[in-house]
């Protein structure tokens, strides 16, 4: 996501910063000032961590969930250890004060093409967290397409949000989720979970669905993997106004076109 600059910075404080998963977390946030706070999944404010004698830490996050009633927002966001900004966040506790501004982006739920029959989200890592948000906000909503939620992570350690998204899809029948694991455990293998990239797993299991060109595609997360699905979903087929994108880091990288070609034509025809 990109970097937000804006001197309108607003006070917060920290209502719960807990550990979800292997060094990834879930913060949640309320405006300290009487102004509104009403913010959706898709959503990308700039947090500010200010420190005593240093320069203020800042950095743009894609929000999760909002409460707007609470004036609350919350992020899942990973801790990189060699990182400037995330090692201090993780350590911080209910109570503490950061700063806030925005929003920029779009919500997720205003993206999504309301023709399209099938909803697919496709993350990779935190990427999760506002397809997560977005599927309670949709849900409550009344949503009755069927949304399929696909999130590619390393091992079964940095899983979360599982036991949620089961309790929430056994409430509403149209939602599904799976996992795959690019380093699964022999557990996991035996239990026939999905493996490998989203790359490589996931082009099956859309072909099964029905015709690409049907769906909306919202891609969430490294901007690898973000860059080639759209790419690729283009080359597919499916109408640009079915895709929608929100890239967390690897924002110039870019793929090559036998990639492309590669991906497309495990996709099939839309």
């Amino acid at each position: 996501m990109a970097h937000i600059e804006n001197p309108d910075w607003r006070p917060a404080r920290i209502v719960e910063n807990r550990c979800v998963a292997r060094g990834t977390y879930w913060i949640t946030l309320e405006a300290a000032d009487e102004k509104p706070a009403a913010y959706q999944p898709g959503h990308v404010l700039g947090l500010r961590l200010n420190r005593d004698g240093a320069e203020p830490l800042r950095h743009a996050y894609t929000v999760s969930w909002g409460e707007p009633a609470k004036r609350r927002f919350s992020h899942l966001y990973r801790v990189i250890l060699d990182g400037r900004m995330t090692p201090l966040m993780g350590e911080l506790e209910p109570g503490a004060a950061m700063d806030f501004h925005g929003p920029v982006h779009t919500p997720i739920v205003d993206e999504v093409d309301k023709k399209a029959k099938r909803i697919f989200g496709i993350a990779t890592g935190t990427g999760l967290g506002p397809l997560y948000g977005y599927a309670l906000q949709a849900l409550a909503a009344g949503e009755t397409r069927p949304v399929t939620l696909y999130t590619g992570m390393r091992a079964r350690a940095d899983l979360c949000f599982d036991a949620e998204l089961k309790a929430l899809a056994a409430k509403h029948s149209n939602l599904s989720h799976a996992f795959t694991l690019t380093k699964p455990d022999a557990a996991w293998r035996a239990a026939k979970g999905l493996t490998g990239r989203v790359d490589d797993a996931l082009p099956p299991l859309l072909k099964k669905a029905g015709r690409l060109g049907e769906a909306h595609y919202h891609l969430v997360g490294n901007g690898a993997m973000v860059r080639l699905w759209r790419a690729a979903l283009k080359a597919a087929g499916v109408p640009e106004k079915r895709v929608s994108v929100e890239t967390f880091f690897n924002h110039r990288v870019e793929p090559t076109p036998s990639q492309i070609r590669s991906l497309a034509a495990k996709l099939g025809s839309s």
